[in-house]
């Protein structure tokens, strides 16, 4: 009996410390982020492919500089709002979005946002699947998470969802 009592504890420690050093999930990696500035994020991408530039518009400070996915030029405010508005006019939508890894580094009322994100939006008429990492900047001003900046590369080529 004692035996079986020990080999359980055995197995219990070892399996308990595997999980803790195991890959953790999103979950657990976002577990001391402000929620507040996980829903900005979530509102600013959702607000950029559905074309909503008042919703955007609220979040991205005049100041605001963007990396997009591609090898492109640094954006302001204003052509990020163009680009968002250009998106929904031609037809694109965003079908699905994930946040697989986020981790952050909070500076008082500054938060950096560093992750891996995936994105399935449908242009043309023709389902693709971006995956990237990103790095992504906020900072609470009255009260309110503004988002003053973001760089976004490719892990892969953008190709047909299958």
């Amino acid at each position: 009996m004692k035996r079986g009592r020990m080999t359980l504890r055995v197995v219990g420690g070892a399996l308990l410390a595997t999980m803790m050093t195991g890959p953790r999930s999103d979950v657990a990696a976002r577990a001391g982020i402000d929620p507040e500035v996980l829903a900005a994020r979530e509102t600013a991408w959702r607000a950029y492919f559905a074309g909503d530039v008042k919703t955007l518009g609220d979040l991205l400070p005049p100041e605001f500089i963007g990396l997009g996915m591609t090898d492109g030029p640094f954006t302001g405010r204003a052509r990020t709002l163009d680009d968002a508005r250009a998106f929904q006019q031609k037809g694109g939508r965003l079908v699905r979005l994930a946040f697989s890894e986020t981790q952050a580094q909070q500076f008082g009322d500054v938060v950096v946002l560093y992750g891996r994100y995936e994105a399935v939006i449908q242009a043309d008429g023709v389902e693709r699947t971006v995956r990237g990492r990103l790095t992504e900047m906020f900072v609470r001003r009255d009260g309110k998470w503004l988002h003053p900046g973001w760089h976004l590369d490719l892990s892969a080529a953008p190709g047909p969802t299958p």
